[in-house]
């Protein structure tokens, strides 16, 4: 899914028309229990084996910050977001934040949790910026500032969903899951270009990788396919009679519905030419 208008990561993608606060919470959490494997993996891929200072940009409600603090348990792992729910939900897990917008460039670290210090600006081993560059009005800028403050050998990790995450394993089912997903691409949801251009330009080498994952069939991936279908029953662009097949299929969502819950994550590993 898209995250809402505020930069957040989360490694979780929540589509422009949302619930509550407190659901979107829920599911931030969800994409990190379902599909937490998976986010292991995409770390496997930048080659950052021991960090001392993570910063975590559009934090969210901290599901990226959390896998960041138990793969790196010795590094400093600063959260930054704009919104004040998210922060202070950072805040109650411990974690030292930055609130900030990403609009206005790479922030200022000189005071936090990477240096207590107000007058040093400490270099980053590990920039993480899962699903949130997208939202940024001005990349380029947000960029070049993550350019300067990464230490040598200091990686810029950009993740976007490659496609939403699948759910359903009966091909009938499937079919109309691909068809929410059609309808969900034409309202914008996960709209996000190929960042490679982008990141060169602002001074790194890049590697673009994919990482799939198959998630075991729990109650929490259970929960979040309901989550999802929850959403896509509000499309605009589905037509009646798939409105009514996903309204149905909620209705009968049970132990009973087959899952092969799957998703397909976009990995920019960059580092500073």
């Amino acid at each position: 899914m898209n995250h809402q208008p505020h930069q957040t990561s989360d490694d979780n993608h929540q589509p422009h028309q949302h619930p509550g606060s407190h659901d979107q919470h829920r599911v931030l959490d969800l994409d990190a229990e379902v599909f937490g494997d998976h986010l292991a993996a995409v770390l496997d891929l930048t080659g950052v084996s021991a960090a001392h200072s993570v910063v975590d940009l559009g934090a969210g409600s901290g599901a990226g910050s959390r896998l960041l603090r138990d793969r790196y348990p010795n590094a400093a792992v600063t959260c930054v977001d704009k919104d004040p729910q998210m922060l202070k939900l950072l805040r109650e897990q411990g974690f030292a934040v930055i609130e900030a917008d990403l609009d206005d460039g790479f922030p200022v670290l000189a005071g936090s949790s990477i240096t207590p210090d107000p007058k040093v600006e400490a270099p980053v081993d590990l920039v993480w910026a899962s699903s949130s560059l997208h939202h940024v009005a001005n990349p380029a800028r947000l960029l070049s500032g993550v350019r300067r403050a990464l230490s040598p050998g200091g990686v810029l990790v950009v993740v976007e969903l490659a496609a939403l995450p699948r759910f359903l394993s009966d091909p009938r089912e499937a079919l109309l899951e691909q068809r929410c997903h059609a309808a969900a691409a034409a309202e914008g949801w996960n709209h996000h270009p190929n960042w490679t251009p982008v990141i060169e330009a602002a001074g790194f080498g890049v590697t673009r990788s994919e990482v799939t994952t198959i998630a075991p069939v729990t109650p929490a991936a259970r929960e979040y396919a309901q989550q999802w279908f929850a959403r896509f029953s509000h499309l605009a662009a589905l037509t009646a009679d798939d409105r009514a097949a996903v309204e149905n299929l909620l209705a009968r969502f049970s132990e009973d519905t087959e899952l092969e819950p799957r998703t397909t994550r976009t990995v920019w590993a960059a580092t500073p030419d």
